[in-house]
């Protein structure tokens, strides 16, 4: 059975005839000068964030394009123990809905919690947080407390569009945080709805009909 990842699984939220279409015919997809825009400034806030919840520079970044999906997620077990923070952290889930995959942006220890538990962080390059931001925050809390990570707490953090670069590379504040712990906890059942329901997409022979 594939696994599919966050991206896919939000796919399915969006569209189901869109997570075919990206599964059976990626051929298809054509990016806009203004899609590939916004995925640079995604690029730039996420290794902003990385700075910024990484000030001693102790922390690791994961990269899948080299480690491929096993090797991101052998990786991030290994990392583990280290308690450092670390970026693009994977984490898999597999059951009777199917398989799912995810990667956390920023996954820092949590000193005031237990000594297993962490804190996960979505970085996200918008000005206010989206409902699909929710749904984004709720798939990665699922996999990651699913494959066995304690988590003390799951934020979305978005740009702070009043604030203003003073310079030298000083990017605090940049970031507002949103607690969505126990949001994202809730919905768990959701979640488990969605991975079902998406793998059924996946695996019909032709698009769904969709108006």
């Amino acid at each position: 059975m594939k696994t599919l990842s966050k991206s896919k699984l939000l796919a399915y939220r969006q569209c189901p005839k869109r997570l075919w279409l990206e599964i059976h015919r990626p051929d298809l997809r054509v990016d806009s000068a203004q899609t590939q825009a916004s995925f640079d400034v995604g690029h730039a806030v996420g290794e902003i964030a990385q700075r910024l919840y990484d000030p001693n520079g102790k922390g690791v970044v994961l990269d899948i394009a080299q480690l491929g999906i096993p090797g991101l997620l052998a990786k991030t077990q290994e990392l583990l123990p280290e308690r450092r923070p670390i970026f693009e952290a994977g984490f898999s889930t597999n059951s009777s809905k199917g398989a799912a995959l995810a990667l956390a942006d920023v996954l820092v220890p949590d000193p005031g919690k237990r000594v297993t538990s962490w804190r996960m962080v979505e970085i996200k390059s918008s000005a206010s947080v989206k409902d699909y931001h929710r749904d984004d925050v709720a798939i990665q809390h699922h996999v990651a407390t699913t494959a066995g990570i304690s988590l003390s707490g799951v934020a979305l953090a978005h740009i702070d569009s009043s604030w203003t670069y003073s310079g030298n590379g000083d990017y605090s504040g940049l970031l507002i945080e949103n607690d969505l712990t126990e949001e994202a906890s809730a919905r768990a059942g959701e979640v488990k709805t969605w991975i079902g329901e998406a793998h059924q997409i996946v695996q019909l022979q032709a698009p769904p009909v969709m108006p």
